[in-house]
């Protein structure tokens, strides 16, 4: 496996995000302290940047798993649009792989963690906002 392919497999889970009602996203929030956080418009500015430039590598560009990046990774990177998938994990488990990576939640090592995102929960808002828009198409 190569270097390149490690440090980019899957580090943000989500594409081009797209808006949630008022902004205000229930759930465990990157902090894990179970208030709803207010997601921005900057906060998906980011959000979005941080897919196109990172996690599409590996999850692809419309999150299917097939990004340039996923060849050769076992096991291959999620694909967002699988429904099952999507009914058995929580938001809170979401999140969690956002900032600490697939060693986190007891899965792949190639998914690495983002730190940079532990102080952003509006940012791990909408990209697991994102990422359950994907499971709906």
């Amino acid at each position: 496996m190569k270097t390149n392919s490690l440090s980019f497999a899957g580090a943000f889970l989500v594409g081009a995000l797209t808006a949630c009602g008022d902004g205000t996203a229930p759930g465990a929030g990157a902090s894990g302290s179970g208030a709803a956080v207010t997601i921005t418009a900057a906060d998906r500015e980011a959000a979005t940047l941080k897919f196109r430039t990172v996690c599409f590598t590996c999850h692809g560009k419309t999150g299917m798993g097939d990004g340039p990046g996923s060849v050769g990774l076992v096991p291959q990177p999620r694909n967002f649009h699988d429904r099952d998938w999507q009914a058995s994990v929580t938001d809170a488990h979401i999140e969690k792989i956002i900032v600490g990576g697939g060693a986190a939640v007891g899965k792949a090592l190639a998914m690495p963690p983002n730190p940079d995102l532990r102080e952003r929960p509006g940012v791990v808002a909408a990209l697991r906002e994102h990422i359950r828009s994907l499971g709906k198409q």
